[in-house]
C-alpha cells in the first residue's frame, strides 16, 4: 500500500491556498500604480529542498501618458531548508500600450533550480490542487541565467518567443542527490536555448525548444504538445488531458522527458502516474493520457453553517496511460546514460475510482480515491518490483 512519508508536506500545501489569492495588494493609488506581495513565493515544497520559504514583490506603474505603456517590476527571494541555499530573481515586463495584440517584452535574471525533464507548459493553479505535482520534483539543475522574450495574442491564440542562457550543474548523480553544503561537486552543464510556445483557446498548447549545452556540446531540441479540455455531456463531465513529445537521440538527459509519478504522496493528482515513483520513467519520445468521467454536480448537498462542515459527494472514474521510448534502449527499455534510465516501452496504465467532496470543511472538499496499476506481464520495469500496485489516495479541491 502507499506510504504516508510525504503526507505533512502535501496536506500543508493546501493551508496557504485556503486563505489567499496569488497576490495581496500592499499599496495602490488612483493613477494605476500598485505594489503587491506574491503569496505563491511564501512557501512551497519539493523533494530536493524540502520546505522552501521566501517572498516576492510586484510593482506596476501607471499607464504612460504618451501611449498607455505599462511597466511591471517583479522580484523574489527564497531559502531551502534542506539545501540551505538562497535563490532569487528579478525581472521586468513592458506592456506596449499601442499594440493591438497585447505585445509584452520581458527580461528576467535569476539563480534557481529547474526540474529535470520538466513537462510543464503552464503553472499549476491553487484553486485546483489536483493539477499540482511539482512538490514531487527530486532531480534538479542549479541554474543562473537570463531570459529575454516577447508574448502577444492574435485572435485568441497566445504566442511567446524567448532566448535563454544558463550556467549551472546537475544536483544529482544516479540515485544520489548532491548538495553544495556537503561539499559535493556538481556536473557543469551550461545551455543556450530558443523557445517558442503557442496556446490555442481550444486547449491545445505547443512548445518547441532548440539550442545546445556547454562545455561539452550537445544538441538540445524538444517538441512538446498538450491538449487539456473538459466536455459537458448532459449531466456529466469528461476531462481530457493528453501530452506527447519527442527529442533527438543526442539530447542530454536533463532535457529528455521525465515520466515519473507521485508514488509516496497520499494526494490524488489528475495529470500524473499515481503508482510510479518520482523519476522512475524517462523517455525521448512519449505519449500520456488522462481521462476522468463523472457527474457535473454533487449527488446531494448537506451543509452546517454553524460548524462550517458538510458533504457534497461527486463520484468519478478515471484512466491514466503512458508509453515512452529511449533512443538506443535495450530490449527491456533500459538505457545507460551516465546512469540507468527506464522507459515504459510496453506501456503502463492506471484505473482510478473515487468520490470527491465526501467532507467539505471551510473552503476545501476532501474525498477518497483508489488507483490500481495495470502493467503488461511481460514488462517487469526496473523499479516496480519493490512497490504495490494498489494506491489509496485523498482527493482535495478548493471551493471559491
Amino acid at each position: 500500500m502507499r506510504g504516508a512519508k510525504h503526507i505533512l508536506p502535501v496536506l500543508s500545501m493546501l493551508l496557504p491556498a485556503m486563505a489567499m489569492g496569488q497576490y495581496i495588494t500592499l499599496w495602490h493609488n488612483d493613477k494605476g500604480s500598485s505594489l503587491q506581495f506574491n503569496m505563491d513565493r511564501l512557501w512551497s515544497y519539493n523533494l530536493y529542498e524540502h520546505s522552501r520559504w521566501g517572498g516576492g514583490l510586484r510593482w506596476t506603474s501607471p499607464p504612460l501618458k504618451v501611449d498607455g505603456t505599462r511597466i511591471i517590476l517583479d522580484g523574489y527571494l527564497a531559502y531551502g531548508t534542506q539545501d540551505r541555499q538562497w535563490k532569487g530573481g528579478i525581472g521586468n515586463e513592458i506592456m506596449f500600450g499601442r499594440s493591438s495584440h497585447g505585445l509584452t517584452q520581458y527580461i528576467t535574471v535569476w539563480r534557481d533550480y529547474q526540474a529535470v525533464g520538466s513537462r510543464q507548459l503552464s503553472s499549476g493553479r491553487y484553486d485546483d490542487p489536483a493539477s499540482l505535482s511539482a512538490f514531487m520534483n527530486r532531480r534538479m539543475s542549479d541554474q543562473a541565467g537570463m531570459v529575454w522574450g516577447y508574448r502577444w495574442r492574435v485572435r485568441g491564440t497566445e504566442h511567446s518567443i524567448e532566448g535563454r542562457m544558463t550556467v549551472g550543474g546537475r544536483l544529482f548523480n544516479n540515485e544520489r542527490l548532491l548538495y553544495r553544503i556537503l561539499g559535493d561537486t556538481l556536473v557543469e552543464e551550461d545551455a543556450f536555448l530558443l523557445r517558442w510556445l503557442m496556446k490555442l483557446p481550444q486547449g491545445i498548447t505547443t512548445q518547441i525548444e532548440a539550442g545546445g549545452t556547454l562545455p561539452q556540446y550537445s544538441l538540445v531540441a524538444r517538441l512538446l504538445a498538450q491538449y487539456d479540455h473538459s466536455f459537458d455531456i448532459g449531466a456529466f463531465e469528461l476531462h481530457t488531458f493528453m501530452q506527447a513529445g519527442v527529442t533527438p537521440p543526442s539530447t542530454p538527459y536533463i532535457y529528455m522527458f521525465d515520466l515519473g509519478g507521485t508514488f509516496g504522496a497520499p494526494l490524488y493528482f489528475r495529470n500524473s502516474l499515481l503508482t510510479a515513483r518520482p523519476n522512475e520513467f524517462t523517455a525521448n519520445t512519449f505519449a500520456f493520457l488522462s481521462l476522468r468521467f463523472g457527474p457535473s454536480n454533487p449527488l446531494c448537498r448537506l451543509w452546517s453553517p454553524l460548524l462550517q462542515m458538510g458533504t457534497y459527494p461527486v463520484p468519478f472514474v478515471a484512466l491514466h496511460a503512458a508509453w515512452g521510448h529511449l533512443w538506443g534502449q535495450r530490449d527491456d527499455g533500459r538505457l545507460w546514460n551516465s546512469f540507468e534510465l527506464q522507459a515504459p516501452h510496453l506501456g503502463i496504465g492506471e484505473a482510478i475510482a473515487g468520490v470527491d467532496g465526501l467532507f467539505r470543511w471551510g473552503l476545501v472538499d476532501w474525498g477518497v480515491a483508489v488507483a490500481y496499476r495495470l502493467t503488461p506481464p511481460q514488462a517487469p520495469y526496473h523499479f516496480t518490483q519493490t512497490q504495490d500496485n494498489l494506491a489509496l489516495l485523498v482527493t482535495a479541491a478548493l471551493i471559491f
